[in-house]
């Protein structure tokens, strides 16, 4: 397979099926048409089998898919957000929740990128300015009391820094992209805890001062960058990289604050690159490799394997399934997402805290916790909101 078509087969993967039908938009642009007018609630129900088969990894067995294991599925209530066009990268912070609308676009592709702020207690939305760019995903995060949100126009990354409640351009720092395997930018960023503001695209690498977006660092990775994470006590950066001239995935851990190269794993299973999700004494990893994929974590000492438990790992089931599991790090919660489920874990061991079975044809991704929610985004649009077990948050 070649570069691009390795690149646009991870884009936005659907990677869980939830059954349940989103409310028809009106056009966007305006507050009703961002928030439903009455966000309702529903439930979750159990999936169908699926016997399908197909390549799998080295690391896999050839069996027949099975629900995942672990405790027995649970309803999880889902309410609507908002049911607008294509949308990426829900961000809630406090009272308030941020993400980035792509009318009538695919992650990757020229679209009209709008950041858009939704007061969780009000009801309010406000729609930042609309401007055209192409963003890989994240591209959207909030830091030091900024919204900041990238885009690539041309062989430039655009980072804009907006006010956090009105959503007006504050500054905007443009980086040159000097180094690129892929056929055009697709920049992408993530905020660290008491340090700079990472920016990435094709295979250069900045470190942006949170507060002015003045450039600190400027790195060349070497290898095309997908996917971005820092750890929770900010020390770490974790970076998912397309390696030249071949397929596979290379994942490299930095210094978060000062950008030095500290190890590098080479996953050679991968397909193509897929994503990295950062956790305290390690970062999970999630990569396709042909119709399978499956999540590891790897130690932040060796990078080497330390996560599923033993045996979990070696055929279908929680970490490793037909179109991939993919992993997610938020409010201290392992999230593992497929095309059967969606399962709550320990970050640090892998361990299934709880899980629910879906079926439908209206897939989630970027799940992100805060404050005992679960937000995520369907493959129709919109953004929605879970409410998982008190055990999946340890309680």
């Amino acid at each position: 397979m070649n570069r691009a078509g390795r690149q646009s087969s991870l884009g936005r993967v659907a990677l869980l099926a939830a059954a349940v039908t989103l409310a028809a938009c009106s056009s966007p642009g305006t507050v009703a048409a961002r928030r439903s007018p009455t966000s309702t609630s529903t439930s979750m129900n159990p999936p169908a089998g699926d016997g399908t088969t197909s390549t799998l990894p080295s690391t896999l067995t050839t069996t027949t898919p099975a629900a995942a294991p672990g405790p027995s599925s649970v309803t999880w209530p889902l309410r609507t957000i908002t049911s607008t066009g294509s949308d990426q990268d829900v961000t809630p912070v406090g009272s308030a929740l941020y993400w980035l609308a792509l009318p009538g676009s695919t992650p990757g592709s020229p679209s009209t990128v709008t950041p858009v702020r939704d007061d969780l207690a009000t009801g309010q939305v406000v729609d930042g300015p609309s401007v055209p760019g192409v963003v890989g995903s994240p591209a959207l995060t909030v830091t030091a009391g900024w919204v900041w949100v990238v885009r690539g126009v041309g062989g430039e990354a655009l980072v804009e820094q907006l006010d956090p409640t009105t959503l007006t351009v504050h500054a905007q720092r443009t980086l040159v992209v000097n180094d690129t395997l892929g056929p055009g930018p697709r920049p992408l960023l993530t905020a660290t805890v008491g340090g700079p503001l990472w920016v990435a695209d094709g295979e250069d690498l900045w470190a942006l001062d949170p507060s002015t977006g003045t450039v600190e660092t400027e790195l060349d990775a070497g290898d095309e960058i997908t996917s971005l994470s820092t750890d929770p006590s900010g020390a770490l950066l974790y970076t998912g990289g397309d390696p030249p001239s071949r397929s596979g995935m290379i994942v490299t851990e930095y210094d978060a604050r000062t950008g030095r190269q500290l190890d590098h794993s080479d996953q050679e299973d991968a397909v193509a690159a897929g994503t990295v999700a950062a956790t305290d004494g390690g970062v999970w990893v999630s990569y396709r490799s042909g119709m399978a994929g499956g999540a590891q974590e790897l130690s932040s000492a060796d990078l080497a394997t330390i996560a599923p438990p033993p045996g979990s790992g070696n055929s279908f089931g929680t970490f490793a399934q037909i179109m991939g599991v993919w992993s997610s790090v938020s409010d201290g919660v392992l999230w593992l997402t497929s095309a059967t489920g969606l399962t709550c874990a320990d970050p640090a061991t892998g361990a299934v805290r709880a899980s629910e079975a879906l079926a439908g044809s209206d897939g989630l991704s970027d799940p992100i916790a805060s404050g005992g929610l679960l937000y995520a985004v369907p493959s129709s649009g919109g953004v929605v909101a879970m409410t998982p077990p008190k055990a999946c948050f340890g309680t």
